[in-house]
């Protein structure tokens, strides 16, 4: 059977966040792999893999529903989008490399660079993957 039918905006919006949050997730666990085997960083309360997988899929597909909203209903929304994001990840890595803890400086500073590569990361397939994927849908038709 054939099933061809115009997707909308709001659809591929949706995928794109999707599909990117998707990929984010396996670039986040290579990160979170790889640090913690550079670093010998244990602690894994906060950020493990059940975390990045959630976190990464949820913040990213949520943001391609408010591409949607930038892209739809504010002329140059891609554009918009792309530098609000920007500026986002910006005040979330700053943040996240002051984070408050107490114990050890030596396992604070690996959690909060942990924590600004995870967010890092996200921000990067936001900016780059959301708007792409938006405009080329074979990717995931």
């Amino acid at each position: 059977m054939n099933y061809d039918y115009e997707q909308t905006e709001f659809s591929k919006s949706v995928l794109s966040g999707l599909f990117a949050g998707i990929f984010a997730t396996f670039a986040n666990l290579i990160f979170n792999f790889a640090y913690r085997a550079i670093t010998e960083y244990n602690p894994s309360a906060l950020i493990n893999v059940s975390s990045i997988i959630i976190i990464s899929v949820l913040v990213v597909t949520i943001s391609g529903v408010l591409f949607y909203f930038f892209n739809h209903y504010i002329k140059g929304g891609s554009i918009i989008f792309r530098i609000v994001f920007i500026a986002l990840t910006g005040i979330a890595v700053y943040y996240s490399l002051h984070a408050p803890h107490s114990g050890d400086a030596v396992v604070v500073k690996q959690f909060d660079e942990l924590l600004a590569g995870t967010v890092l990361i996200l921000g990067a397939f936001i900016v780059f993957y959301v708007p792409y994927l938006f405009t080329h849908e074979h990717v995931y038709s």
